[in-house]
């Protein structure tokens, strides 16, 4: 028995060894969401900052930098364009469903700083819907499309710090 708990001990240390490579210890998502002009979708979109935060939290879990932690990365995310068009424009052709950003990591070595556009549109959302899901099928105003999108948005962050 002594052996099986000195065994995960290890294994916890090692793995916390494994993601301790960029803490975090700011995450900050500023939205403007006057321009989402789909009520029912907008009704879905008003905690866009809160739930993009808290899924970069999830994706971040172990490198969360505690109070005693010493310098740690800071992530700042602007959202600056949803574009939301309906399931009749975008047969159309003449709409489509993004999430637009800057992106600006800051990190302790700033010579490691990140700053990129971020644009998550529906063609890259397959691989986020549960399985089953018909890609057709999925309007704007959905819990499904809204989850999708926060999970491919905040995925993409997430990357960076590994």
């Amino acid at each position: 028995m002594t052996h099986l708990i000195r065994t995960t001990a290890l294994v916890s240390a090692i793995a916390t060894a494994a993601v301790a490579g960029s803490k975090v210890s700011e995450i900050d998502v500023t939205a403007d969401l006057s321009a989402i002009e789909n009520y029912p979708a907008a009704a879905i979109w008003t905690s866009l900052e809160t739930d993009l935060e808290t899924a970069l939290a999830k994706r971040l879990v172990g490198r969360i930098a505690g109070e005693d932690t010493g310098e740690a990365a800071e992530i700042h995310v602007e959202i600056d364009s949803v574009m939301l068009a309906s399931n009749f424009e975008q047969a159309l052709g003449v709409g489509e469903w993004m999430l637009k950003g800057d992106v600006d990591i800051d990190m302790p070595d700033a010579s490691k700083d990140m700053r990129y556009d971020l644009t998550v549109s529906a063609d890259q959302l397959n691989a986020y819907y549960p399985d089953g899901t018909d890609p057709a099928a999925i309007a704007v105003d959905s819990e499904v499309f809204y989850t999708a999108i926060i999970d491919a948005f905040a995925g993409n962050i997430a990357s960076k710090l590994k």
